[in-house]
Protein backbone atom coordinates (compact mmCIF):
# COMPACT_ATOMS: atom_id res chain seq x y z
CA UNK A 1 0.00 0.00 0.00
CA UNK A 2 1.12 3.44 -1.13
CA UNK A 3 2.43 5.99 1.75
CA UNK A 4 -0.16 8.73 1.82
CA UNK A 5 1.22 11.85 0.44
CA UNK A 6 1.93 14.64 2.91
CA UNK A 7 -0.64 17.17 4.28
CA UNK A 8 0.14 20.50 2.75
CA UNK A 9 0.38 22.16 6.15
CA UNK A 10 3.64 19.86 7.13
CA UNK A 11 5.54 21.14 3.86
CA UNK A 12 8.35 22.89 4.43
CA UNK A 13 8.23 26.69 3.68
CA UNK A 14 9.43 27.05 -0.08
CA UNK A 15 12.89 28.97 0.00
CA UNK A 16 11.44 32.26 -1.78
CA UNK A 17 8.86 32.44 1.08
CA UNK A 18 11.38 32.49 3.42
CA UNK A 19 13.58 34.74 1.58
CA UNK A 20 10.57 37.22 1.76
CA UNK A 21 10.01 36.42 4.84
CA UNK A 22 13.32 37.54 6.11
CA UNK A 23 13.22 40.64 4.42
CA UNK A 24 10.05 41.80 5.54
CA UNK A 25 11.33 41.40 8.86
CA UNK A 26 14.13 43.64 7.67
CA UNK A 27 11.73 45.97 6.41
CA UNK A 28 9.66 46.22 9.63
CA UNK A 29 12.41 46.07 12.07
CA UNK A 30 13.88 48.99 10.25
CA UNK A 31 17.16 47.81 8.79
CA UNK A 32 15.64 48.54 5.05
CA UNK A 33 14.13 51.73 5.99
CA UNK A 34 11.44 53.83 4.27
CA UNK A 35 12.68 54.92 0.71
CA UNK A 36 15.92 52.95 0.98
CA UNK A 37 17.24 50.83 -1.91
CA UNK A 38 17.49 47.00 -0.92
CA UNK A 39 20.50 45.26 -2.19
CA UNK A 40 20.39 43.98 -5.66
CA UNK A 41 19.31 40.43 -6.40
CA UNK A 42 22.92 39.08 -7.23
CA UNK A 43 24.23 40.91 -3.63
CA UNK A 44 21.41 39.18 -2.02
CA UNK A 45 21.90 35.81 -4.35
CA UNK A 46 25.72 35.49 -3.08
CA UNK A 47 24.49 36.93 0.80
CA UNK A 48 22.23 34.49 1.03
CA UNK A 49 23.74 31.36 -0.97
CA UNK A 50 20.45 31.31 -3.48
CA UNK A 51 20.12 31.88 -7.12
CA UNK A 52 18.67 35.26 -8.90
CA UNK A 53 15.59 33.55 -9.28
CA UNK A 54 14.70 32.94 -5.73
CA UNK A 55 15.40 36.16 -4.81
CA UNK A 56 13.07 37.78 -7.71
CA UNK A 57 10.07 35.75 -6.91
CA UNK A 58 10.79 36.47 -3.22
CA UNK A 59 10.97 39.83 -3.77
CA UNK A 60 7.74 40.02 -6.41
CA UNK A 61 5.75 38.96 -3.36
CA UNK A 62 6.60 41.73 -1.84
CA UNK A 63 5.81 43.85 -4.72
CA UNK A 64 2.42 42.20 -4.37
CA UNK A 65 1.98 43.13 -0.92
CA UNK A 66 3.16 46.66 -1.70
CA UNK A 67 6.04 46.70 0.58
CA UNK A 68 8.42 46.94 -2.11
CA UNK A 69 8.69 48.85 -5.92
CA UNK A 70 10.49 48.76 -8.49
CA UNK A 71 12.46 51.92 -10.23
CA UNK A 72 12.87 51.56 -13.66
CA UNK A 73 16.91 51.70 -14.16
CA UNK A 74 17.37 52.13 -10.17
CA UNK A 75 16.80 49.38 -8.58
CA UNK A 76 14.02 47.89 -5.65
CA UNK A 77 12.97 50.40 -3.25
CA UNK A 78 11.18 49.80 0.18
CA UNK A 79 8.09 52.10 -0.08
CA UNK A 80 7.59 55.69 1.52
CA UNK A 81 4.13 55.90 1.88
CA UNK A 82 2.74 54.96 5.39
CA UNK A 83 -0.55 52.89 5.86
CA UNK A 84 -3.64 54.92 6.01
CA UNK A 85 -6.51 54.74 8.33
CA UNK A 86 -9.81 55.27 7.25
CA UNK A 87 -11.82 55.73 10.37
CA UNK A 88 -15.33 55.18 10.24
CA UNK A 89 -16.23 57.47 13.46
CA UNK A 90 -14.67 60.74 11.73
CA UNK A 91 -15.58 59.75 8.47
CA UNK A 92 -19.01 61.82 7.87
CA UNK A 93 -18.18 64.42 11.06
CA UNK A 94 -18.65 68.29 9.80
CA UNK A 95 -15.58 69.80 9.29
CA UNK A 96 -14.60 73.53 8.68
CA UNK A 97 -14.33 74.86 4.83
CA UNK A 98 -16.05 71.27 3.72
CA UNK A 99 -12.57 69.50 4.39
CA UNK A 100 -12.80 65.65 3.38
CA UNK A 101 -11.71 63.13 5.90
CA UNK A 102 -9.40 61.56 3.94
CA UNK A 103 -7.54 64.99 3.79
CA UNK A 104 -7.26 64.94 7.42
CA UNK A 105 -6.12 61.38 7.57
CA UNK A 106 -3.37 62.24 5.62
CA UNK A 107 -2.25 65.23 6.79
CA UNK A 108 -2.05 62.96 10.29
CA UNK A 109 0.79 60.87 8.79
CA UNK A 110 2.23 63.86 7.39
CA UNK A 111 1.46 63.04 3.73
CA UNK A 112 0.48 66.23 1.59
CA UNK A 113 -3.07 65.43 -0.25
CA UNK A 114 -4.18 66.38 -2.99
CA UNK A 115 -7.56 65.76 -5.34
CA UNK A 116 -7.71 65.53 -9.07
CA UNK A 117 -11.09 65.60 -10.66
CA UNK A 118 -10.80 63.80 -14.08
CA UNK A 119 -14.57 64.23 -14.81
CA UNK A 120 -18.23 65.88 -14.13
CA UNK A 121 -21.10 65.24 -16.07
CA UNK A 122 -24.08 63.45 -17.03
CA UNK A 123 -23.66 59.61 -17.36
CA UNK A 124 -26.26 56.81 -18.07
CA UNK A 125 -26.68 55.35 -14.40
CA UNK A 126 -24.86 52.06 -13.81
CA UNK A 127 -27.00 49.08 -12.75
CA UNK A 128 -26.02 49.08 -8.79
CA UNK A 129 -26.26 53.10 -9.02
CA UNK A 130 -29.50 52.56 -10.75
CA UNK A 131 -30.59 50.33 -8.21
CA UNK A 132 -29.69 52.72 -4.97
CA UNK A 133 -31.29 55.67 -6.63
CA UNK A 134 -34.46 53.51 -8.04
CA UNK A 135 -34.36 54.30 -11.08
CA UNK A 136 -33.61 52.68 -14.28
CA UNK A 137 -30.43 51.58 -15.64
CA UNK A 138 -28.84 54.44 -18.49
CA UNK A 139 -31.39 57.09 -16.92
CA UNK A 140 -29.22 60.50 -16.48
CA UNK A 141 -26.75 60.79 -13.46
CA UNK A 142 -24.36 62.90 -12.57
CA UNK A 143 -20.75 61.52 -11.93
CA UNK A 144 -17.95 63.53 -10.33
CA UNK A 145 -14.79 61.11 -10.72
CA UNK A 146 -11.77 62.18 -8.73
CA UNK A 147 -8.04 60.75 -8.48
CA UNK A 148 -6.41 61.17 -4.71
CA UNK A 149 -2.96 61.36 -3.93
CA UNK A 150 -0.88 61.56 -0.74
CA UNK A 151 3.14 62.98 -1.37
CA UNK A 152 1.81 62.11 -5.00
CA UNK A 153 1.45 58.61 -5.00
CA UNK A 154 -1.98 57.93 -5.80
CA UNK A 155 -4.21 56.51 -2.69
CA UNK A 156 -7.73 56.11 -3.80
CA UNK A 157 -10.60 56.19 -7.23
CA UNK A 158 -13.45 57.99 -6.30
CA UNK A 159 -16.75 58.15 -8.57
CA UNK A 160 -19.78 60.24 -6.63
CA UNK A 161 -22.86 59.39 -8.55
CA UNK A 162 -25.89 61.97 -7.63
CA UNK A 163 -29.84 61.99 -8.58
CA UNK A 164 -30.00 64.09 -11.92
CA UNK A 165 -32.69 66.29 -10.23
CA UNK A 166 -30.90 66.90 -7.17
CA UNK A 167 -27.16 67.99 -9.04
CA UNK A 168 -28.64 69.92 -12.19
CA UNK A 169 -28.09 73.62 -12.01
CA UNK A 170 -26.44 73.35 -8.93
CA UNK A 171 -22.83 74.13 -7.34
CA UNK A 172 -22.68 69.78 -7.60
CA UNK A 173 -21.98 69.85 -10.78
CA UNK A 174 -18.78 72.44 -10.65
CA UNK A 175 -15.46 70.73 -10.65
CA UNK A 176 -13.79 72.70 -8.08
CA UNK A 177 -16.40 71.67 -5.41
CA UNK A 178 -14.18 69.16 -3.18
CA UNK A 179 -16.22 66.11 -1.83
CA UNK A 180 -16.00 67.43 1.47
CA UNK A 181 -18.43 70.19 0.20
CA UNK A 182 -20.85 68.02 -1.22
CA UNK A 183 -22.74 67.14 1.28
CA UNK A 184 -22.75 71.01 2.37
CA UNK A 185 -24.03 71.46 -0.95
CA UNK A 186 -27.51 68.17 -0.67
CA UNK A 187 -28.04 70.07 2.82
CA UNK A 188 -28.47 73.56 1.02
CA UNK A 189 -31.06 71.84 -1.47
CA UNK A 190 -33.12 70.14 1.07
CA UNK A 191 -31.23 66.77 0.87
CA UNK A 192 -28.57 66.76 3.48
CA UNK A 193 -27.99 63.03 4.48
CA UNK A 194 -28.68 61.35 7.61
CA UNK A 195 -27.77 57.51 6.96
CA UNK A 196 -25.33 56.12 5.24
CA UNK A 197 -23.82 52.52 4.16
CA UNK A 198 -21.34 50.29 2.74
CA UNK A 199 -20.74 47.25 1.36
CA UNK A 200 -16.48 46.31 1.32
CA UNK A 201 -15.09 43.82 -0.97
CA UNK A 202 -11.61 42.46 -1.87
CA UNK A 203 -10.19 42.07 -5.00
CA UNK A 204 -7.43 42.05 -7.69
CA UNK A 205 -7.29 45.64 -9.50
CA UNK A 206 -8.65 46.03 -12.85
CA UNK A 207 -5.45 46.89 -15.38
CA UNK A 208 -7.53 50.19 -15.83
CA UNK A 209 -7.79 50.41 -12.14
CA UNK A 210 -4.02 49.31 -12.07
CA UNK A 211 -2.66 51.96 -14.59
CA UNK A 212 -4.67 54.78 -12.62
CA UNK A 213 -3.14 53.69 -8.97
CA UNK A 214 0.05 52.90 -10.17
CA UNK A 215 -0.28 49.06 -8.96
CA UNK A 216 2.56 46.06 -9.33
CA UNK A 217 0.38 42.81 -11.12
CA UNK A 218 -1.49 40.82 -9.43
CA UNK A 219 -1.67 43.96 -6.59
CA UNK A 220 -5.65 44.09 -4.30
CA UNK A 221 -7.88 46.67 -4.00
CA UNK A 222 -10.42 47.56 -1.56
CA UNK A 223 -13.79 48.68 -3.41
CA UNK A 224 -16.30 50.30 -0.90
CA UNK A 225 -20.18 50.94 -2.19
CA UNK A 226 -20.96 53.83 -0.01
CA UNK A 227 -24.97 54.93 0.23
CA UNK A 228 -26.14 58.35 1.47
CA UNK A 229 -30.38 58.91 2.16
CA UNK A 230 -31.69 62.20 3.10
CA UNK A 231 -34.23 62.54 6.19
CA UNK A 232 -37.10 61.71 3.22
CA UNK A 233 -35.11 58.14 3.18
CA UNK A 234 -33.99 59.00 -0.32
CA UNK A 235 -30.84 57.82 -1.60
CA UNK A 236 -28.87 61.11 -3.00
CA UNK A 237 -25.84 60.23 -2.98
CA UNK A 238 -23.72 56.34 -4.57
CA UNK A 239 -19.73 56.65 -4.44
CA UNK A 240 -17.69 53.94 -5.44
CA UNK A 241 -14.17 53.88 -4.35
CA UNK A 242 -11.19 52.19 -5.28
CA UNK A 243 -8.16 51.77 -2.66
CA UNK A 244 -4.87 49.94 -3.02
CA UNK A 245 -5.53 47.21 -0.01
CA UNK A 246 -1.69 47.55 0.76
CA UNK A 247 -2.19 51.47 1.84
CA UNK A 248 -4.98 51.59 3.95
CA UNK A 249 -6.77 50.22 7.17
CA UNK A 250 -9.93 50.49 7.84
CA UNK A 251 -11.13 50.78 11.36
CA UNK A 252 -15.02 50.40 12.64
CA UNK A 253 -15.98 50.65 16.14
CA UNK A 254 -19.26 50.61 17.89
CA UNK A 255 -21.52 50.16 21.19
CA UNK A 256 -23.33 46.88 22.07
CA UNK A 257 -26.99 47.40 22.56
CA UNK A 258 -28.98 45.28 24.22
CA UNK A 259 -32.66 43.96 23.19
CA UNK A 260 -34.25 46.30 25.40
CA UNK A 261 -32.23 49.32 23.69
CA UNK A 262 -32.52 48.73 20.68
CA UNK A 263 -36.62 48.40 21.61
CA UNK A 264 -36.46 51.75 23.24
CA UNK A 265 -34.96 53.87 20.04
Amino acid sequence: MAEPLPSPLSLPKSQYRQIADLLRARIETGHYEKDDPLPSEPELAAELGVSRVTINKAISLLRIEGLVRVRRGAGTYVRSTPRITRDARYRYAVVPGGTHASELEGRALGLTPRAECTEVGEVGAPPDVAAAFGIDQGDPVVVRRRRLYADEEPTRLADTYLPWDVADDTELLDSDVGSGAIYSDLADHGHGPVRFAEDITVRIASDEEARALDLEDGQAVIHIKHVAWDATDRAVEVALHVMPAHLWRLHYDWDVFGPDEEDDE
